[in-house]
């Protein structure tokens, strides 16, 4: 998706998991959006610190899909409990709609949301990245991405461990946000399916529990392949690699697996298209 700022549309930032408790931080984000050429609203919930506003942050949320003059909404929150607002979105006003929304971690629940209950196209991407990336290469990826149409912020190498070709439409995201979508109408049907995973948190027995889990789960065994980003604890505490615990538990070489460093909770994370059909080889990196 390309945002102009010629057209002076605008993008909105929302927070519909744990509040933003750092204030600067918002409108330090908002700062570089404008420099940007963008207009930018900031959703009135980004700081309040209640559990008991799921209705006021879909509501918002479904005004501006409602608002064609914005262009596309980021959510710049994270934690815990986004999945609040899953049963008061109006998933038939969003299908209608067209602009993407964007989103990492726990935001997994409502980006899978959309994908099942609205058709859309969305997007594992945190925005807040653009301040995160003290050497502003994050910036620059960001502007050729969505300005300009360059695929900058897309273009990410991934090593096959098994097979040699992935492709399909991708699902997914956080491993445990994901999880919370198991067994409501809100998990996307997995057959046929590219199910990427990252893990901020985490260490080996939780995995290897939520590994087991997805395993579990109605059409896990006709997903078209893996896809693994950064799992950022696991990967400092332990040596032995994320892709090999979870081939051991699986036992199906036939599944493609691939993982990447480029993906997750990172201050250069790159971005990634969900609800659309990715093919990528062990040839063509």
């Amino acid at each position: 998706m390309r945002i102009k700022p010629k057209d002076n549309r605008k993008v909105a930032l929302v927070g519909n998991s744990d509040p933003r408790t750092n204030l600067q931080e918002v409108y330090d984000i908002k700062e570089i959006l404008e420099k940007l050429g963008l207009d930018v609203i900031l959703s009135p919930t980004l700081q309040e610190n209640t559990l008991f506003n799921t209705g006021e942050k879909a509501e918002i949320m479904n005004q501006y899909y409602a608002d064609d003059s914005i262009e596309a909404i980021f959510d710049i929150s994270g934690g815990d409990i986004a999945n609040g607002i899953l049963d008061k979105l109006d998933y038939s006003l969003i299908r209608k709609q067209k602009k993407k929304f964007y989103g990492y971690s726990d935001l997994t629940t409502v980006l899978n949301s959309l994908i099942s209950q609205s058709n859309q196209e969305v997007e594992l991407f945190q925005v807040a990245t653009l301040l995160w990336d003290a050497s502003g290469k994050q910036i620059d990826k960001f502007k050729s991405s969505f300005f300009d149409g360059a695929k900058d912020l897309y273009q990410t190498s991934w090593e096959f461990y098994q097979g040699n070709e992935i492709e399909g439409e991708v699902i997914g995201g956080n491993i445990r946000c994901f999880l919370k979508l198991a067994g409501t109408k809100y998990m996307p049907d997995l057959a046929n399916k590219v199910l990427f995973l990252e893990s901020h948190g985490g260490g080996k027995e939780s995995l290897y529990s939520m590994f087991y889990q997805l395993k579990g789960l109605e059409g896990f065994d006709k997903i078209a392949g893996i896809l693994l980003g950064t799992f950022i604890s696991y990967q400092k505490s332990y040596e032995q690699p994320i892709e090999e615990v979870l081939q051991k538990i699986l036992q199906d070489d036939d599944l493609p697996i691939a993982k990447t460093e480029e993906i997750g909770h990172g201050a250069n994370s790159n971005a990634l298209k969900l609800g659309e059909y990715m093919e990528i080889s062990h040839f063509h990196k």
